[in-house]
Formats: structure tokens, C-alpha cells, sequence
């Protein structure tokens, strides 16, 4: 539901594939695709976590050494259909995110890897609660009324996404489409939160820390 189209491929891997210096709105792409621990190739993340040259360095590394796969499977998506596309993806964002990982575990200290995970839940948002983060839910004691409130959430948004991911896949403007997404999405994840118990949403809110605007 997040990822209409993947941009990536048509916005730098021709002609970029050997830069040194990869373009910030490639950064973005990637990072808003592959989630998580990816958003520390992000100008802004790096900032607000204030790598040295040496972190940054080590993780530049990564970014060049995985940029070519990255492109070239982002291209493989391309005329896949949603169910597909998403299954294919999944994979590939697991596989990626592990390997990041492992550099990232060996890189930062501890206090810049709890800041990063606390950016990768802001962009995951409440969805995560229901979908893909078993250990959020577990956390926060989410109970089995909750979840089953949450999953009428969750089809709800999909109701209202599949027309617009049937749009983009049939050539409509990503750059148009995607704030009406982000926007359906907010919403959604609004009445996620409103499910939460005061205590819940608390508890939730520390664990997104500082609210940081990462201009998606």
C-alpha cells in the first residue's frame, strides 16, 4: 500500500549507477521502500544523528556497494501486479534490511541506534501495530479486540488505496498520486491510535521519541 510505483530506477539508475556521490532524492526513495533501519541514508537522518565522517563513511559504503542490486530490482518490478509486486518486494526489503543491519549494529553507538529505530517506527506509523511489527504489539499489550478493531481499520484503507494503485500501475503521475496515499494513510492510522488506551498511547509516543519531519 505504501510503494505505488518505485521510482528509483527512473529517477537515477541511469546514468548514476557509478556515482560517488548518490543524489539525496535517490536517498529517498530507497529509504521510503526498503523502510527502517535505510532511512540513515537520508541527509537528514545522518544530521540528526550526528555521524562522524567515519560512520558515514561506513555506511556510504554499503549505499554504493548495494546501489546496482538495489536499481536493477527495482526495475524488476515493473509491470508486476499489486499482490506480486508486494510479495516480491517483501522479500527483497527483508534480505536488504538484514544486511544494512549487521553494518549499522557494527557502526553506531547505542544511543544512535535507539534515535534511528525511533525514526523507522515514526515512518512505519500506527499501522506497524497491526502489521508486520509483532514485537510493537506485544510491547503495548495490544489485546485481541484491539486487533481485530485495527484489522476493520486496515481494510478500510485498503478499500480506499485500491483505486488509486490501479491508477498508478495503469500510468497515472506517482508524484500526484502519492499524496493522496500519504493522506488516506494519516487518516487510518489516526483511528488506529484513537484505539489505543491512554496508557497505550503513552506508551506509544515515547517509543516514537522526538517527532522529526523527514519531507516524504
Amino acid at each position: 500500500m505504501h510503494n505505488l510505483k518505485v521510482g528509483v530506477g527512473a529517477l537515477v539508475f541511469l546514468g548514476l549507477v557509478c556515482a560517488q556521490d548518490i543524489p539525496e532524492e535517490a536517498r529517498k526513495e530507497i529509504a521510503r521502500n526498503l523502510h527502517g533501519p535505510f532511512m540513515v541514508f537520508r541527509d537528514v537522518v545522518q544530521e540528526e544523528l550526528k555521524l562522524t565522517d567515519e560512520q558515514k563513511e561506513k555506511v556510504e559504503e554499503h549505499l554504493r556497494e548495494r546501489f546496482l542490486d538495489i536499481g536493477q530490482f527495482f526495475q524488476s518490478l515493473e509491470g508486476l501486479n499489486g499482490a506480486e509486486h508486494e510479495k516480491k518486494l517483501q522479500a527483497f526489503r527483508q534480505k536488504e534490511q538484514e544486511k544494512l543491519s549487521s553494518v549499522l549494529k557494527a557502526t553506531l553507538n547505542e544511543d544512535q541506534s535507539k534515535r534511528l529505530h525511533q525514526l523507522g517506527l515514526q515512518q512505519a506509523g500506527a499501522l506497524a501495530l497491526f502489521h508486520g511489527r509483532p514485537e510493537l504489539a506485544k510491547a503495548l499489550k495490544i489485546t485481541n479486540e484491539q486487533r481485530k478493531q485495527f484489522m476493520a481499520v486496515v481494510q478500510e484503507l485498503q478499500k480506499k488505496v485500491e483505486p488509486l494503485i490501479k491508477e498508478a500501475q495503469s500510468g497515472g503521475d506517482p508524484e500526484e498520486i502519492r499524496p493522496k496515499v500519504m493522506k488516506i494513510r494519516k487518516e487510518q492510522e489516526g483511528k488506529i491510535e484513537a484505539l489505543l488506551t491512554d496508557a497505550q498511547k503513552k506508551q506509544w509516543k515515547e517509543m516514537l521519541g522526538k517527532p522529526l519531519a523527514l519531507d516524504e
